[in-house]
């Protein structure tokens, strides 16, 4: 029987990645470590996350984050909006060879991937949406599916089909504050088992990571974001985008632009109402020496 841990959707959350892995190590000394895809882009530690599953020789799957960051290294303009900061932030620390990863892996009949083998951005998030095209597709051979994407975990039964979407280990949208998951999978000949883990930590100190990271004066507004995001498991990117998009589709613009960035910073319904600049402004006076 082959064990094997699972992580997906680490986004740079070092701190989340750090507590794993020491649990990995001590619960369990599995066969290896694959990690799902978007191991980078959105959180403040790319660099010491990359390190961190190459020491632990885990294999990275390609995800829609490392395309993201990718297309930004090959200076494609459909990347250089008002987010572009996030990505030249990851930009800056790393190297195409270092975030070309597989799209898929298959082992003993189980195909991993980020969100299906060839699509990092498939709905495995939308049930109705993902349900409508798996339905349309054709799978004449039975097919496991193990994936991330979505950051709740999600389970599709069809014909010939099952799909198993472990949820994100960095970044979760269950509300619940400091928790990270992975997954062990256990697999046998003629059998598959997962077995969802829980593990507790601080995420606290994320908020002077983002600082010292440099990522905080890189792009302040994405990433207020995504620390609360990081340290609450709460979704916020996706109302605050969408909020961006219906200001810019008002405009006409074709992209949002940093000032409708701004605008929308200034109408987002914040945690605690604390705006951007005051959040990094009391932080750095918090964690001034």
């Amino acid at each position: 029987m082959q064990s094997i841990a699972l992580v997906a959707d680490i986004h740079s959350n070092i701190l989340a990645l750090e507590a794993i892995i020491k649990d990995i190590r001590k619960k369990h000394k599995p066969d290896r470590i694959i990690s799902l895809g978007d191991q980078i882009n959105l959180g403040p530690a790319p660099r010491e996350t990359l390190d961190l599953l190459k020491q632990e020789n885990a294999i990275c799957l390609h995800g829609n984050h490392e395309r993201y960051v990718l297309s930004a290294m090959r200076h494609d303009p459909g990347y250089a909006g008002a987010n572009f900061a996030s990505l030249e932030f990851n930009v800056k620390q790393l190297s195409e060879e270092e975030i070309t990863f597989p799209k898929s892996l298959m082992i003993d009949g189980v195909t991993f991937c980020h969100a299906m083998p060839d699509e990092d951005r498939f709905p495995i998030d939308d049930y109705n949406q993902a349900l409508s095209r798996l339905q349309s597709m054709q799978f004449t051979q039975p097919t496991h599916i193990i994936c991330g994407h979505s950051h709740n975990p999600a389970h599709y039964v069809l014909n010939n089909l099952i799909i198993d979407s472990i949820g994100s280990s960095g970044c979760m949208d269950d509300g619940v504050s400091g928790i990270a998951s992975y997954t062990m999978l256990y697999l046998s000949p003629g059998k598959t088992v997962l077995r969802p883990c829980i593990v507790s930590y601080d995420p606290a100190p994320l908020k002077e990571i983002y600082i010292k990271s440099g990522f905080a004066e890189a792009c302040p507004i994405m990433a207020h974001i995504t620390c609360l995001q990081q340290q609450r498991n709460f979704d916020y990117l996706m109302p605050f985008v969408t909020l961006a998009r219906e200001l810019a589709a008002e405009k006409n613009e074709t992209d949002i632009s940093p000032a409708t960035w701004s605008e929308a910073d200034a109408l987002f319904h914040w945690p605690d109402n604390v705006g951007t600049a005051e959040f990094w402004r009391a932080l750095r006076l918090h964690t001034s020496p």
